[in-house]
């Protein structure tokens, strides 16, 4: 734990910025108050330079460790991904559905427009639940440059299932055949592997073995597998190792259940070392926690070390834009095996990012 560590911290309202050192962690900042923040990402080079999702406002950049941000992207920005290949390159995508790139670290940016030439029956898909029209547009959820080819590109949608632009953005293609609710959440390739993809979603984990043209679900020993409205799959990730591990938060449904059984959400951590064909839960979590695990980082230089931001899901977008919820930091030493709590008495965490101090 003497690690010098920057976390960025994001809720409903706002965004904490902490420096910990020496096993001590003190505040040094808090951002963005009164709005919700979907997304925070940075770069593994430039550890002082992140980007910040800021729902109905825009996307802001940081170039100082977050102690001052600068708007760089006007709309309802949702997600940010830095080109795997090459930092200067970053992809933005909003609500409703559109996709920027900037090839200057973000400082400058240009809509890839292709995504809205897809034909109108891919676009019909495009669309919320009736109780979040009017309050949440149809938004990129995920963008994936594949880390071996950097003109691949996958985005998950929210609502609108997965498109896929093999030409870097010039031109896409509705690769959701398989998926039920097209609610997604974060799409991924297997670590190496060109045809094999994984993705969550608010109903489901589904794999791909023929580069998205079909998926089907995969979740054998999760709680609540195959079920309608109870096989929430949110963040995931790769740990590599001798045996490569993937790590998954899920709930007990979607927020809009929670609502409508006035619950709390039931989270859970899920391993798999099979590349998802089978789950297990991690330990030293509590039962039926009364949060969801929304974010799951990497340590940036600790392969086997993962953090957790946990939270309620309280969030704004029309509802209650005051309330900051519960929430959690947590760290497991040992490929998510185990969890830690390390940062208790949080607002209900909704995104991260863990960055070098």
């Amino acid at each position: 734990m003497d690690d010098a560590l920057r976390y960025y911290l994001a809720f409903n309202g706002g965004l904490k910025v902490l420096r910990a050192r020496g096993g001590q962690t003190a505040e040094l900042g808090e951002f963005f108050r009164g709005r919700t923040l979907e997304d925070v990402t940075g770069c593994r080079e430039r550890s002082e330079v992140v980007f910040a999702a800021v729902a109905f406002d825009g996307g802001y950049r940081t170039e100082d460790g977050g102690a001052s941000w600068r708007k760089v992207l006007d709309g309802d920005v949702r997600t940010f991904t830095v080109d795997p290949h090459d930092e200067r390159v970053v992809y933005a995508g909003a609500g409703p559905i559109r996709l920027y790139r900037s090839e200057d670290n973000g400082l400058t940016w240009e809509p890839l427009d292709g995504l809205l030439r897809v034909p109108d029956e891919v676009k019909s898909k495009w669309d919320v639940p009736q109780a979040y029209r009017g309050k949440i547009p149809p938004h990129v959820r995920h963008i994936l440059v594949h880390p071996d080819d950097p003109a691949l590109i996958f985005l998950a949608l929210e609502h609108g299932g997965i498109v896929v632009s093999r030409d870097r953005g010039a031109a896409w293609e509705d690769a959701s055949t398989g998926i039920a609710y097209l609610d997604m959440h974060l799409v991924r390739n297997l670590p190496g592997d060109r045809d094999r993809y994984l993705v969550s979603s608010a109903r489901g984990f589904y794999k791909s073995d023929d580069r998205g043209g079909t998926w089907r679900r995969s979740e054998a020993g999760m709680p609540w597998a195959g079920s309608e409205l109870y096989s929430y799959s949110h963040d995931w990730l790769f740990c590599p190792g001798e045996r490569r591990r993937i790590i998954l938060g899920g709930a007990k449904g979607s927020p809009g259940v929670w609502r409508r059984e006035r619950r709390k959400p039931e989270g859970y951590v899920l391993l798999s070392d099979d590349d998802g064909e089978s789950w297990c839960p991690a330990s030293d979590l509590p039962t039926n926690m009364p949060w969801a695990p929304w974010v799951l980082l990497h340590h940036p230089h600790a392969p086997d070390t993962l953090f957790a931001g946990m939270g309620d899901g309280t969030r704004g977008f029309g509802f209650d834009p005051h309330r900051r919820g519960e929430g959690r930091l947590y760290r497991s030493e040992d490929r998510g095996e185990s969890w830690q709590c390390i940062l208790p008495d949080l607002p209900s965490v909704l995104t991260a990012w863990v960055a070098v101090d």
